[in-house]
């Protein structure tokens, strides 16, 4: 691993995109693929099927340095990581008559496993991002994945359940893992409807089996802001969870919680990043419309080869537990795109509009 500074950027910290270092190798990745493409029923059904495994070697990553070092970063080429997935899509026409309704559908589903085979010989884990407050971390291990989110989370007991110490919520001193940020498979479906001038269609998609951190939830919470701290306001609160007894045994939690703040502030305040971990499963209503093509009779007195009216509407309707705006976040850090941590997201556009196409 090679790294230097650059004392005329930023007080001193490195600057990887300025790095001349020659002893970064350039990463090779081998892959292998196969797949099956049919149609059936006169092409009514169309199926395109791929599986795929490749090996990515001397990754060139960006790794963060704890800054009792004096660097802020490394580049450093990061041993083996292997994809290995599946890819499908599926399509076909259930309904097609000549001089009447038709409905043609498509599905698409896709779902990939990353593992970290190697590292460099230096390194027992990868840092590739950090979240607020420096408690949240995407580390690579070997044996995990590239997307491995890390943090401080709550104390628990053998069986799982939080502990309490007088009343309030205990936190481990050690980092611990808390989910993966990448989805296990992505899928949409497309549906569209054509009856004489009238076409119709909707698409949706989904994603699931990924986890990220909401800085808004945390903070909204911390404040007193969210249904999720409405408990408490004016009686206390015990706490769904054990103490720890003097023996080492442990016993439901009894202790009334009366400072809400400090109690609130303990389960998702930033120290805490267990506390506003999430899902960013969905499935979104991600486009739908309704157009009218005009016949020929219509065309010919306006002169016109086709003319099409429309109504379209994107990003219509979200189901999700995600707390925030959307679970499809993407946080500028820098020039990355920082998918693990929701940092002060912005509400995503509900747009609508009025399509005219005109070919003379």
């Amino acid at each position: 691993i090679e790294y230097s500074a650059d004392p005329d950027y930023n007080g001193g910290l490195y600057n990887p995109t300025t790095l001349n270092n020659p002893f970064i190798k350039p990463l090779f990745t081998g892959s292998y693929e196969t797949g099956l493409e049919a149609k059936f029923f006169k092409s009514r059904i169309g199926l395109d099927l791929t599986f795929y495994l490749s090996d990515t070697k001397d990754q060139i990553l960006t790794s963060l340095l704890d800054a009792s070092t004096g660097y802020r970063r490394v580049v450093a080429n990061a041993g083996r990581v292997r994809n290995k997935g599946i890819e499908l899509a599926l399509e076909g026409s259930p309904i097609k008559q000549k001089k009447g309704l038709q409905w043609d559908v498509s599905v698409t589903f896709s779902a990939n496993k990353n593992i970290v085979m190697e590292l460099d010989d230096d390194l027992d884990n990868f840092t590739l991002q950090n979240g607020p407050g420096s408690n949240g971390f995407i580390i690579a291990y070997v044996g995990g994945s590239m997307g491995d989110l890390y943090g401080r989370g709550y104390l628990r007991s053998p069986d799982g359940q939080i502990v309490y110490q007088d009343g309030m919520p205990m936190l481990s001193e050690d980092i611990k893992y808390l989910g993966n940020t990448m989805p296990q498979w992505k899928g949409g479906i497309n549906n569209k409807f054509r009856y004489n001038g009238f076409s119709m269609g909707f698409l949706f998609d989904a994603q699931y089996g990924s986890k990220a951190y909401s800085l808004t939830q945390g903070k909204m919470a911390v404040q007193g802001k969210t249904r999720s701290t409405l408990p408490g306001r004016y009686n206390g609160i015990i706490g769904d969870g054990v103490m720890l007894n003097s023996d080492g045994s442990y016993s439901p939690n009894t202790v009334i919680a009366e400072d809400l703040s400090t109690y609130y502030d303990n389960h998702f305040g930033v120290s805490n990043v267990e506390g506003s971990v999430f899902s960013t499963d969905f499935i979104k209503l991600r486009e739908a419309r309704i157009d009218y093509s005009f016949n020929r009779a219509t065309l010919k007195k306006l002169k016109l080869q086709r003319a099409t009216i429309g109504l379209y509407g994107r990003d219509l309707l979200i189901i999700s537990k995600w707390p925030g705006f959307d679970p499809e976040f993407g946080t500028l850090s820098g020039s990355d795109i920082n998918r693990g941590f929701e940092i002060g997201q912005f509400p995503s556009t509900r747009s609508f509009g009025i399509n005219l196409t005109v070919g003379i």
